[in-house]
């Protein structure tokens, strides 16, 4: 193979129900490889016997100087199904990555890793009482990481749940007033679905009101609400005070609104914010380069940031500020630079994700390079220098697939400013109720291991069609899942 030449290689595997997590793998070495139905055989065999409980794993290609790798493992003894197919999948996984690793002479910050949530894994180890850094250490995290994470576990410990019906109320409106260059969710410019929004918004109220119901006929006891989107603050005043109103009515201890764009931020819809219980915001700048801006097809500037940031801090809310690391054209001194300045404003929370390029997205169609796995880390590691240097917790993490440098998106708070929401979901320790086009209701059973999910129709259009049969969906799904763990209702 020639010096900036990847490999072509197609995965043959005995082991289909794998197939896809070995392909994670083989991605994560994608400057290397590409995956091709006409490339050379990649050959992945998993062979596991019942009464030994021992995985043997072979992983054989002939273009590598390295072309044969050999494992054999034992699990723990289980009648958990799921739980043992989980152990075999991950040393499959990990005997997949130590190949690619070895061949390469490269290593990985998550090693064999390719989950959303690193901390979930680490909190599954405690409750298991396992030596936790031995168990990631053989996943093949870096020493820098598990640190991180172990910061992040005992971050959460004020607020993670330990009651089995705690619950959260999750209200998607996914409406923006324009779409960004990074953007792939199924989300609506506001021009485009203006004559839905009424119609919309009232058929969001009522299954609003249902939601609360349901939470009341369950005995669930609320954690937090949480509006997402999109840009909830992009619906017209009208139709945002409403769909406020009906979420007052639920007296929820931590109500955050996520006002990313400064364009759609003003001061009546921050009044009906703080007289309807909201107490956290999201004021988003994204970058603090007026050119990176531009280029994302974000509708402000830094100064209109600046100003509604500054118009926030008159109401009471907690305010977080999210930035992007690897955005188009920003060298590791712009995104410190955007670093420091957000730290100058002290934000409640300061969220920092690594772009990730996800199909759909401007950036994705247009391909953009975000593969710099030096700069990527230079800003990374910038990032949690200067928050945890004055001050700040990261308290909340979560990785995603094409990521700059297959790092992460880590949340930071000052003491006693950590989101609740964050962690619940994405710790997946709570139940969620979803309301709105494209919500996704979790019953969570944390005592059986279980995650089941339901989810709204993602188009306006079908969700206005369905009407009430998106709610009744939803509580017969939790009806379901109760009468599962054993709890019915009278």
């Amino acid at each position: 193979m020639m010096d900036g030449e990847k490999l072509r290689i197609k995965l043959v595997t005995d082991c289909d129900k794998f197939a896809t997590e070995f392909e994670d793998e083989i991605k994560l070495f994608r400057h290397k490889l590409t995956l091709d139905q006409d490339g050379a055989p990649f050959e992945v065999k998993v062979d596991f016997d019942e009464a030994s409980c021992q995985v043997s794993v072979t992983v054989n290609c002939s273009e590598l100087a390295k072309n044969c790798y050999q494992l054999s493992q034992k699990i723990e003894e289980t009648s958990h199904k799921v739980a043992k197919i989980a152990q075999i999948k991950r040393i499959a996984k990990g005997a997949v990555y130590k190949f690619l690793s070895d061949a390469f002479c490269e290593r990985e910050p998550y090693g064999s890793l390719t989950g959303i949530r690193p901390t979930k894994l680490y909190h599954e180890f405690v409750a298991k009482g396992k030596d936790v850094d031995a168990q990631m250490r053989a996943l093949y995290v870096s020493e820098d990481k598990l640190s991180l994470i172990k910061s992040i576990v005992k971050a959460q410990e004020p607020v993670y749940p330990s009651e089995r019906k705690d619950v959260d109320l999750f209200v998607n409106i996914p409406i923006c007033t324009s779409r960004c260059a990074y953007c792939s969710f199924i989300s609506a410019e506001l021009f485009r679905v203006k004559d839905m929004v009424p119609r919309y918004a009232q058929l969001l109220c009522e299954e609003i009101a249902d939601a609360k119901s349901l939470i009341d006929d369950f005995g669930y006891r609320l954690r937090c609400v949480y509006v997402g989107g999109g840009t909830p603050t992009s619906l017209p005043y009208e139709q945002f005070s409403d769909v406020m109103k009906a979420l007052s009515s639920f007296g929820a201890k931590e109500f955050t609104v996520e006002a990313g764009r400064p364009d759609t931020i003003t001061a009546p819809l921050l009044d009906v914010m703080d007289k309807t219980g909201v107490t956290r915001i999201s004021v988003n700048p994204q970058t603090f380069c007026q050119e990176t801006l531009d280029a994302i097809g974000r509708k402000h500037t830094v100064s209109d940031f600046y100003d509604k940031f500054a118009m926030a801090r008159k109401y009471s809310f907690d305010v977080n500020v999210d930035l992007i690391a690897m955005l188009p054209g920003e060298t590791p001194d712009v995104f410190a630079h955007s670093v420091d300045c957000a730290l100058d404003l002290r934000p409640e929370n300061l969220t920092v994700h690594t772009l990730a390029l996800k199909k759909g997205s401007a950036l994705k169609l247009g391909n953009y390079d975000n593969t710099s796995e030096s700069d990527a880390a230079k800003m990374v590691d910038y990032a949690r220098s200067a928050c945890t240097g004055q001050g700040y917790l990261p308290y909340y993490m979560y990785r995603q697939k094409y990521m700059s440098g297959n790092l992460e998106n880590v949340g930071y708070c000052l003491p006693s400013k950590q989101c609740v929401y964050n962690v619940d979901i994405m710790e997946e320790t709570t139940s969620i109720i979803a309301c709105g086009a494209g919500g996704i209701s979790k019953f969570v059973d944390r005592e059986a291991g279980r995650v089941e999910r339901c989810a709204d129709p993602k188009g306006l259009d079908v969700y206005l069609a369905r009407g009430e049969d998106v709610w009744r969906k939803r509580r017969e799904f939790f009806e379901k899942c109760e009468r599962e763990r054993g709890v019915v209702r009278d």
